[in-house]
């Protein structure tokens, strides 16, 4: 079963920045399958099909994200070949979505946190990219504010092309979707 981990913070207050667009995107996942979040075993909901796969949010805050990565392995009996974290990066325009087997933290602090608690950046992930051309330095600020609302077609657009490498995981694995999504760009805003 694979287990994509959307990476947000549950605070009313953030639930419209640009920090959970993990968040959403495992949000609209759940409602495309017609399947709803329930309380889990821990700091964190979660939406599940059958065995093919479990959608988790951390309740804990984006920075204390790994504890509970590594509980919900341990509950599921689940290793990190069957973990999809999909995240927002700053780094990447708004209109990109990268899937990566790897790698580093880059500098997301969620990413620090699911690294160290699981001991390895051995970490499948779902990046999007959400710099758009209003994004200025510090990055601590921008990603806690929303979208302005000339980019919210193409956040949608975003969103869909995440679903559908989602789905593209499920059927055809990571490798596959690399080769076919990382060539996408929607348009950068």
């Amino acid at each position: 079963m694979m287990i994509f981990v959307g990476l947000g913070n549950s605070e009313t207050k953030y639930l419209s920045t640009k920090h959970n667009a993990g968040f959403w995107v495992i949000d609209q996942f759940a409602k495309s399958h017609d399947i709803e979040f329930k309380p889990g075993k821990g700091n964190y909901i979660f939406a599940k099909k059958g065995s093919e796969f479990l959608l988790v949010k951390p309740t804990t805050g984006m920075n204390n994200s790994g504890t509970i990565i590594r509980d919900v392995l341990n509950f599921y009996k689940a290793n990190t070949d069957d973990l999809v974290v999909v995240f927002d990066d700053v780094d990447l325009p708004l209109g990109e979505v990268r899937v990566k087997a790897d790698g580093g933290d880059g500098c997301h602090n969620g990413m620090k946190s699911i690294i160290k608690s699981l001991s390895t950046d051995k970490v499948k992930r779902l990046k999007i990219g959400i710099a758009a051309s209003d994004y200025r330095r510090p990055s601590e600020k921008y990603v806690l504010k929303p979208f302005n609302k000339k980019f919210h077609p193409l956040v949608q657009e975003v969103l869909t092309i995440a679903n559908d490498a989602m789905i593209s995981m499920l059927n055809k694995g990571v490798d596959e979707t690399m080769n076919n999504f990382n060539k996408q760009n929607i348009g950068v805003a």
